[in-house]
């Protein structure tokens, strides 16, 4: 038996709420998607829209959100491993 509590959040909600998402709270947009999702019927029309939401969710939440960029553009910084503290500094 499948129970809604609240409405169907229509697709301009949901829509709203993965658009605002950051990788920060990806998942925990993701657990509220799941669990509208495990509210409806399997073959509910809009099954195929929540799981589309939760892979961007998924993905979102380990690979991190870029802003478009594709490459990198400053050079790779030295290790610190390497540096004597300096006088006054506490010891590591």
């Amino acid at each position: 038996m499948y129970e809604h509590v609240h409405d169907l959040p229509t697709e301009d909600e949901l829509a709203q709420l993965v658009g605002a998402a950051t990788p920060h709270f990806a998942f925990q947009a993701a657990e509220r998607i799941a669990q509208l999702a495990a509210s409806l019927p399997p073959d509910h029309p809009r099954q195929a829209e929540l799981r589309a939401h939760l892979a961007y969710l998924e993905r979102l939440g380990y690979d991190g959100e870029t802003a478009g960029v594709e490459r990198i553009d400053l050079p790779p910084r030295a290790s610190l491993s390497g540096l004597v503290p300096g006088p006054g500094a506490p010891a590591g």
